[in-house]
Order: C-alpha cells, then structure tokens, then sequence
C-alpha cells in the first residue's frame, strides 16, 4: 500500500507545471494577510494591553507587528523569500498562536498556508529572487534562466489542506444541524442584523434562492475534496467557490475572510489562463529600442534587470557593437563613443537619448519603476542623477574581448536538486518524494483526529451509547493534540454558522458615549440600525458578537468587553475615559426556526431600549443593567 502511495506522490511530484499561478496566489494571499496585519497594527492596543491604553500589555508589539509588515512584503514582491517564509510563521505563531479570545476562522488559515510556504516554491515566477538568481549565475557570454515550472503537488497540497479539509472537517457539522439541514444555513446568518453589513435583502426575499444557496453550499463542501484534482470539475468549483465567498464579502463583516480564501482559489485556475492573460497586455511590437555594450558587465546586468521588470515587454535591447553600423540613428556617432554611454530611441523616431536620459524613458515605461521615472523630470533630482551616472559610467568594469580573456569559461550554475545522490541507493528526489509522502499523512491523521470531534460523531457516539469515551484519556489526548494542531498548523475544528452560535440569540446591544457637557456619541460597534459598525469586522466582530454580547457571554465577559472597546474608541478620539459615561441600548430581535420574508428588514425596523449604563470609579469600569446579557 505505501509503494504504490509512493509512486502515486511521485507521479504527481514529476508532474511540472507553470508556477505563474502559484505566484499569483503567492501575491493576492500575501497583500490579504499584509491587511489583517494592518489591523492587528490598528487595534493592537484593543488586543494586547489589558485596558487600551490605560494598562499596557507587558511587550511593546509594534516593532515586531511592523517587522511582520516588512516580511509580509518580502514574501509578496519574492525577495529573500526563503528566509521571509520562515520569519513569517515564527511572526504568524507569536501573535496568531497567541491569540484566544480575538481569533476568528481565518487566522487557522493564516497559520496553515504560512506553514506550507516552507515547503513551496512559491518564488520562481514574478519574484525578485528569480532575478537575483539571473544576475548571479550570467556573465557577458551566458545569460541564465532559472527554473520556473514546479511540482503540481505545490497547487494541491494548499488547496488540500486550506480549502479541502477545511470543508470535510465543516461538513460533519453542518449535517448534524437543523438549520443547514433545511437549507438556511446561509439564510439565517444573513438574516441577523448583528452578522451582516447590508440592507438588500433581496436574495434573502426569495425562499426558493435561499434554500438553494443553503444546499448548494453543503453538496459543495461534501463533494470538493473528491473532484477538485479532476480537471474537468475544477473549473465549476471555481466557480461556486468564488460565487459564495464573493457573497460572504458582500454580506458579512469579514472581508479578509472572503478574500483571502478567493486568493486559495486562484490555484484552481489553469496556468494557461494567467498566461494568456499576460499576453493581453503585451505589446506586438516593442515601443523602446535600448542599445547596451554587449562586453560591459555592468550593462549586462542593467539589461536582465530592465528585461526582468518590463511585463508589458515594451524594451527591445540591441547591442551596440552589432547595430552601430545598421541602424541609421548611430551611424552618425563613432563606436568607441557609443560604447562611452548608453543610448536608446523610440521604436517610431530617430532621437537618441543619452546616459540618464535614457534611465528616464525606460522608467516611465516600467510600473515599478514608474515613480522613479517621474522623479528624474523634477529638475534637482535629474541633476544629481546625470552626475551620478557619469560618475558610474566613467568607472565601470568593461570587459573587453582579447586574445587571453576571449577563451569562453561557462558559469557554475546550480546543481538539480533530484539529480543529487545522497546514498548509492538514495537520491535527494527519493527523500523528498518521501517525506511529501510522510507528511501529507501526517496531515492528514491530524486533520482526522480533529474531525472525529464534529456534531456528527457525537450525536453518533450519544446513540451507540458510548458517552463514557467523552472523559476517556485518548479522548483528551485527542484533544490535546487538537489544541496543538491548531496553533502550528491551523487544523481545528470548523463549526461555522451553526445552530448553538445563535441559540437564546434574541437581543444585540450597543453602547452610547454621553461626555461631561452632554454632547453623545454612539460607539460605531453597533451601529443604530443594529448592524456591525465600522470598528466591528473581522477579529472584532467575532469578539464582539460571540464573545462579548452573545448568550453565552458571561457578565464578566459583557463589562471587559464594554470597558475595552469603549477605552480604545475613547482615546483613539482624544477623549479623556474618566469623563465619560456610557449608556447601554437593547435591541429585541427574533430567532426563526423556518424562512420568514422581510425578516431582516423588520429587525432593522426594531427600536432601542435603555437597559443600563457604564461608567469608570475608582479605577474600576462599572457596568449596570437592568436586564442580564
């Protein structure tokens, strides 16, 4: 059984395929967690201090949120990737790991894919490592291109683990709910005016489009991991994938929820595609013509990176020692003072541009390079770098073809890796083929262990009468296992939108700042309408929603919740806490077992209710209700 496992692995790891795509996702997914490190930046002191502001937590986490930020970028733009992807994880497990009572279900995500980029080359397209690799291994005689295609396990194994088992693990919970069951599984969450940001509820209006979302969204996540290597399918899974998260987006405050797992999805697209579309923007026919001296090392090397960074493939570079003598605009100049600078014209005219006029014309044409471009026509600057280019130009090493030098030694490019042979009978290839092997296994008995802990097996052990497992040591083994597979890994249980969320959920809160001259502000949690304000999304509307007004919330829970999110607004609007008192609104909602037309409009349409108040003495936030949360 494991042999044929083996060459199973083994096939699909010689399977190479583009890894365009793969640096597609690499990018969108980074720029995603880039934003949800932001916001942990934003709130960090809501996070980390024990009162914000007023009782800092013991480490200031700014320098390492900001390292993040930096790393993060490394990852997306492809520089030091290798070293970034590790710093990230630690990163991801230092603030993520750390986390409880803020995590919600996309920092499993984070923590999960942040592992894997150990192991994926996520860096050989679009990444400024390829050209470091360029740059190191080509001389004036040998331009070398690295590899670029890569295993088609590198797409399958992150879809496996950050969609697939995501879902498998989800639908032994949603089977052994009611509301899923009868298809309201994304109609009623929807429908609570605490979970969702906007007011159309025109899908939500027709019962027959909601049930069928609902159903749709359970044969979906049952069936995903057995087809989504199926080429034929993998375009309708893209599909319905993106299609539901575009409506998680639209309707519930986690954006980077939605966003980040659409950028998982992006793998699922085929190469060819990414390809083509590359192609679009491609010029037929270049725009630039930029002669180099073809034995200058210096300019070999400003060509690769020029090359490197022009996507639209508007330059078209031509040696000066083969052009002088054809092209009309050199003729006029003699070839020891073409080779004294660099020249470069437009494809349609005959005016040469010389030396840092020439910087500019190719920069203007480059995105990345196109502040830089700009900045060479503000007068001081384009001075100081015409200076700066004679300067370089005048000292540069030229290598001159002679009768000693002329004598061609190819580079010593880097050995491939599975033609290394470790043993006699052991090649590099064989281990890793091997430990892919080993380790998708592992993942796979770890994602099992956690699953077993799903409503649906415990509804089945409740009938097989085995309740007494429950207390059993290997049952809180398992459990412990999950609790450490959760934090190094991001496999955990993935019980979302389910029954016991919003059971007794019949009442939301908000709270009102009234200052000492009785000027009010309604804190932007909970908006006046009762739905999630501009400070409530992402980790904060789980926070807030489930953990602190939930049924479940404990009192304690309500009056750190209330003091917390209260400070934080209060001194990120320069307003002094202890002059504040704060006014606590209840709004009654209603909880259906079955579809109800216009039911999120009419909960809307529900008045606020004066329930209680809070306010600072002596150094303790007080909370007072005349109704419990």
């Amino acid at each position: 059984m494991l042999s044929s496992l083996y060459k199973k692995i083994e096939g699909l790891y010689d399977k190479q395929v583009s890894s365009v795509g793969l640096a597609v996702f690499r990018i969108c997914y980074s720029l995603v967690l880039f934003a949800e490190v932001v916001q942990l930046l934003r709130y960090r002191h809501l996070i980390f201090d024990d009162i914000p502001f007023l009782k800092p937590g013991e480490l200031n986490t700014l320098p390492a949120l900001v390292l993040w930020l930096i790393v993060i970028l490394c990852v997306c733009f492809g520089v030091f990737t290798r070293k970034a992807v590790l710093i990230n994880y630690v990163l991801t497990l230092v603030f993520i790991g750390t986390i409880q009572s803020y995590e919600y279900h996309m920092f499993y995500v984070y923590v999960g894919i942040n592992f894997l980029l150990f192991f994926i080359p996520v860096e050989r397209s679009i990444s400024f490592d390829r050209l470091r690799q360029k740059l190191k291994y080509s001389n004036t005689r040998f331009q070398y291109k690295p590899k670029e295609e890569t295993s088609v396990l590198s797409y399958y194994t992150v879809v496996l683990v950050a969609i697939a088992f995501v879902y498998i693990d989800s639908i032994f919970y949603k089977v052994a709910s009611p509301i899923w069951m009868k298809g309201l599984g994304m109609w009623l969450p929807a429908s609570l005016p605490q979970n969702t940001i906007t007011e159309d509820s025109l899908a939500l209006n027709i019962m027959p489009l909601a049930k069928v979302l609902g159903y749709i969204t359970v044969l979906f996540e049952a069936s995903f991991l057995f087809l989504f290597f199926r080429k034929k399918w993998r375009f309708i899974l893209l599909l319905i994938g993106l299609g539901l998260h575009i409506g998680i987006y639209l309707y519930f405050p986690i954006p980077l929820f939605a966003l980040g797992v659409a950028a998982i999805y992006l793998l699922l697209v085929p190469n060819r595609y990414w390809l083509k579309l590359g192609s679009l923007f491609k010029r037929k026919k270049p725009t630039f013509l930029f002669f180099y001296d073809a034995e200058c090392p210096l300019c070999i090397r400003t060509k690769i990176i020029i090359e490197h960074l022009d996507w639209f493939k508007l330059i078209v570079f031509k040696s000066v020692q083969s052009e002088h003598t054809s092209d009309q605009s050199l003729k006029a100049y003699d070839l020891t003072v073409l080779l004294n600078s660099i020249y470069s014209r437009k494809a349609s005219g005959e005016q040469l541009f010389e030396g840092i006029d020439t910087y500019r014309q190719v920069f203007i044409r480059i995105p990345l390079l196109f502040l830089f471009g700009l900045a060479l026509y503000i007068p001081g600057v384009y001075h100081l770098g015409k200076r700066v280019y004679k300067l370089v130009a005048k000292n540069r090493l030229v290598e001159r073809c002679t009768e000693e030098n002329c004598g061609y030694t190819p580079p010593k490019l880097p050995l491939k890796d599975d033609e290394i042979k470790l043993f006699q009978n052991l090649t590099l290839k064989q281990l890793k083929v091997g430990g892919i092997m080993l380790g998708l296994m592992a993942i796979c008995l770890i994602q099992l262990n956690s699953t077993t802990h799903a409503k649906a097996f415990k509804v089945l052990a409740d009938k097989m009468g085995i309740e007494a497992y429950q207390e059993s040591l290997p049952h809180k083994a398992s459990l412990t296992l999950v609790g450490a597979s959760k934090i190094f890994l991001g496999i955990t249980f993935h019980a979302v939108f389910m029954d016991y969320h919003f059971k007794n959920y019949d009442r939301i809160f908000a709270v009102e700042a009234v200052e000492k001259n009785g000027t009010k502000h309604w804190l932007p949690i909970i908006d006046k309408d009762g739905q999630p304000g501009t400070m409530n999304y992402g980790f904060n509307w789980v926070k807030w929603t489930f953990r602190v007004a939930g049924p479940k919330a404990s009192k304690e829970d309500f009056r750190r919740g209330i003091r917390d999110f209260a400070c934080f607004w209060a001194i990120e609007n320069n307003l002094n806490p202890n002059n504040l008192h704060y006014n606590i609104y209840q709004k009654d909602i209603t909880l259906p077992k079955n579809w109800r037309e216009d039911f999120l409009e009419k909960q809307l349409d529900k008045d606020w209710e004066l329930v209680g108040k809070a306010y600072w003495e002596e150094n303790y936030f007080e909370v007072m209700l005349d109704a419990k949360p």
